[in-house]
Order: C-alpha cells, then structure tokens, then sequence
C-alpha cells in the first residue's frame, strides 16, 4: 500500500503531533481489524458487542478518515474475541515494511 497519499492528507489537516510512521502504523492496524473481522465473518455491530466497545467507536476505527485508531487495550480484547493473542494480531504481511518485504 502507498501511504504518502494517506500522510499527505493527514499533514494538510494538521497533524503535527503525529510523525509519518505513527500514521502508517494506525492504517496499517485498520486493515489488519478489517481482515480478522471480514475473515471471522462478523460484522462491525457483532464484533463491538462482543468486545464491549461502543459500535459508532469501532465504526471509526475502521475507517480512514479519522485521527484516532483503536488503543493497545481494545487490540488485545479484539485480539482475544478472535482467539488469538495480541503477537499474532501484529504477525501479519500487513505490519512488514516496504525494506523487510
């Protein structure tokens, strides 16, 4: 994925307090939850409810859009309703960078 685009629309919106790798990373964190999900067949309502979040919050969350991405508590909880732990949420092609691959 090409995440210049992404930065470059976060960066006009003012998003000093961000640096281009904590940008990239939060995608990158939204495609994996979209993947387990789609995967687990569940949808996004299901899957708030099970892990105890607000849907309108895991909506966001998967959207590109926002400035705000799931915490490293809601990964591990989501991680567990899926029967993984939170190492293999991260042991995913989706988390290798552009040198490892």
């Amino acid at each position: 994925m090409h995440y210049n685009k992404i930065f470059k629309k976060y960066h006009y919106c003012n998003m000093a307090q961000l640096r281009k790798e904590d940008i990239i990373l939060r995608e990158k964190i939204k495609l994996r939850l979209t993947e387990l999900r789609e995967k687990h067949g569940q949808n996004k309502t299901e899957l708030s409810s099970k892990v105890e979040v607000d849907r309108q919050n895991f909506q966001a969350w998967e959207k590109h859009d926002i400035k705000r991405g799931p915490t490293i508590y809601s990964i591990n909880r989501i991680s567990k309703a899926f029967g993984i732990s939170l190492k293999e949420f991260f042991d995913s092609d989706i988390f290798k960078t552009e040198k490892d691959a």
